[in-house]
């Protein structure tokens, strides 16, 4: 399995990792969180080619921004996550993919299914209501930004970052600054 994920900044991913780090407490325990978005994850046998497409895609997609503007609970996967916005370029991007690759997508990042987040906390267990109400008393809405974009393979125990792909920079030529944000 790998994912193609939207990287985030250093402070947006400091952030997410105090809300998460509240999630944890509350189940009595610690977990550091690699800040990101899943746009993608890809199922198929042919990753050399789905990389060199998706790069192939990305490679004038200037850097942009997002807001997360909540913290919920997705109760199918027994998840807390943080949902930004689906911006236009966010949207772009999965797009781009499912267009090539929708056959080779899994069902949670397939078509409409997707749903942009960064999950806090994973714990089929506990009471992810409760946890949830905890963490949002101390939430507001912030900004984030995407510089990278990343493939990330899914191991038995973590994962393990294969590639990537640096969004251009405002003064590289030709952009496409799907959000007005350069």
């Amino acid at each position: 399995m790998l994912c193609t994920i939207a990287k985030l900044d250093e402070t947006s991913t400091e952030k997410l990792n105090a809300l998460m780090g509240e999630a944890y407490a509350e189940l009595g325990m610690y977990h550091q969180l690699y800040g990101h978005i899943t746009v993608a994850t890809y199922i198929g046998n042919e990753e050399t080619d789905f990389i060199a497409y998706c790069k192939e895609q990305m490679k004038t997609v200037s850097p942009f921004a997002l807001v997360y503007h909540k913290v919920e609970v997705l109760d199918k996967s027994s998840i807390i996550v943080a949902t930004p916005e689906k911006t236009a370029t966010l949207k772009w991007l999965h797009d781009q993919i499912h267009a090539r690759y929708s056959h080779a997508l899994n069902e949670w990042t397939k078509g409409d299914a997707w749903y942009p987040h960064t999950t806090l906390l994973y714990s089929p267990g506990a009471d992810l209501r409760r946890i949830c109400h905890m963490v949002s008393k101390n939430f507001i809405p912030f900004s984030a930004f995407v510089q990278r974009i990343e493939f990330s393979r899914v191991l038995e125990k973590g994962y393990e970052i294969i590639d990537r792909i640096d969004l251009a920079s405002a003064s590289a030529a030709p952009l496409l600054c799907r959000d007005g944000i350069q």
